[in-house]
């Protein structure tokens, strides 16, 4: 555009009316073939989805071949940058419904629902940590996990596919870092605006990421080792953990800590942003009641809420305050008062949630712990610069969940609709 701006300014008179004409001319002929091209070599089973219901899946039946480098998205990042997760190719497949399963079934004992950290394209398909579930018990495990699923997506699948399954038990992860969302912004989900459709189909043009690409790798290397002001508030992050040579490292954006520092429990418990999928929570859960399954909330933590504990005595306290103040609009205290608050909220969210499900008698299951207890080992369960978890993330998770599911007893009064569960291994 810049070029083509200066190719018209350049000039005056008659000279600049027809360099207009000429680049109008162009434009207008070379459009509907670049639409052609554009729309042939868009590759149905590239990893795109099927958007036909809130139940959006991948190409059923379909294939995709994934690598996984764990580097920062920016070539200019952060003072230091130490090497990520080692990388990871695999190739990746749906089963007849569009979800990642390694089997095609009618009848499943366990659903999953749940967003990326349960059908993320990051981690092979027998890593997720349904898959892992499944192996450990024993049991059959069907994983309705799906990028970009919020709490409403998840009652769309469970009516969708999950009740039609017959499970015994539904297992719901609910992530903190994005699944507490209002009730209008669920509304832009059901109906999403002309202008989001098309912002969509636009992002997922192979001629724009062609060119976003190309941009990126030309011009991002330039002075990306130049010395920038101020980037001295990085100088904490990626964080290490456990301390010491064998560390490894995790970074996390500012709203992570924004998010984790907004709330108070008593503020975040009449909050809209947990009034809409309180809603959805409560619809499922009766929905699995009606069928005779048990319902099952998971607490995923983000990366922030698992890391930042490990390693608080380490850290600048100023510093943690600016990296926040990048997207914490308010006035804020001092670095040391903040970071003291921060650490105080950290398992705000996590408690309302315990205390609904607890209120309802639907059993909760916190990943806060075994996540945390895992990364201190020197377990790397978070990749550094993703804030997806590993596969060391995944089996710690699948673990976890067997223990759980394995403990819990079910109350007196329902012991006939719920029998003991998932106790059996292969």
């Amino acid at each position: 555009l810049s070029a083509v701006s200066f190719y018209i300014d350049w000039s005056t008179g008659v000279r600049y009316k027809r360099r207009w004409f000429q680049v109008l001319a162009v434009t207008l002929f070379a459009l509907p073939g670049i639409a052609v091209i554009d729309f042939l070599a868009r590759d149905p089973a590239a990893g795109h989805y099927i958007r036909d219901h809130l139940a959006y899946h991948r190409p059923p039946s379909a294939s995709f071949d994934v690598v996984v480098e764990d580097r920062p998205e920016a070539y200019r990042a952060y003072p230091r940058v130490p090497p990520g997760y080692p990388t990871i190719r695999f190739t990746g497949r749906t089963d007849k419904r569009g979800y990642r399963n390694l089997t095609d079934l009618e009848r499943y004992d366990v659903v999953v629902l749940g967003d990326s950290f349960c059908g993320g394209a990051r981690v092979p398909d027998e890593s997720l940590w349904p898959a892992r579930l499944a192996e450990r018990t024993g049991r059959t495990v069907y994983n309705l996990g799906m990028s970009g699923y919020a709490p409403l997506h998840y009652l769309a699948a469970l009516k969708r596919y999950g009740l039609k399954l017959h499970p015994k038990v539904v297992l719901c992860l609910l992530y903190e870092g994005n699944d507490f969302r209002s009730a209008k912004a669920d509304r832009k989900q059901e109906k999403p605006s002309l202008s989001k459709r098309f912002k969509v189909y636009w992002k997922q043009s192979p001629i724009i990421r062609g060119i976003d690409e190309l941009f990126v790798h030309t011009f991002g290397p330039l002075r990306a080792k130049a010395p920038v002001k101020g980037i001295e508030i990085l100088d904490w992050m990626p964080l290490q953990v456990p301390a010491g040579p064998q560390a490894k490292y995790y970074a996390f954006p500012p709203k992570q800590l924004r998010d984790l520092y907004r709330y108070t429990k008593d503020e975040f418990a009449v909050d809209r942003h947990w009034l809409a999928p309180r809603a959805l929570l409560k619809e499922m859960h009766e929905r699995c009641r009606d069928i005779g399954a048990r319902f099952v909330v998971l607490f995923a933590p983000s990366k922030a809420h698992v890391v930042l504990p490990l390693a608080a005595d380490r850290l600048p306290a100023d510093h943690v305050r600016a990296f926040a103040r990048l997207r914490i609009k308010e006035n804020l205290p001092d670095g040391k008062t903040f970071l003291r608050t921060l650490l105080e909220r950290l398992d705000a969210k996590e408690s309302v949630v315990r205390d609904w499900c607890e209120k309802r008698g639907i059993p909760f299951l916190s990943l806060t712990r075994p996540l945390r207890a895992a990364a201190a080992a020197g377990s790397q369960v978070y990749f550094t610069y993703d804030q997806h978890w590993t596969p060391a993330g995944h089996a710690v998770v699948a673990e976890t969940v067997e223990r759980f599911l394995q403990s819990f007893e079910a109350p007196a009064t329902s012991a006939a609709a719920y029998p003991d569960i998932l106790t059996a291994r292969p």
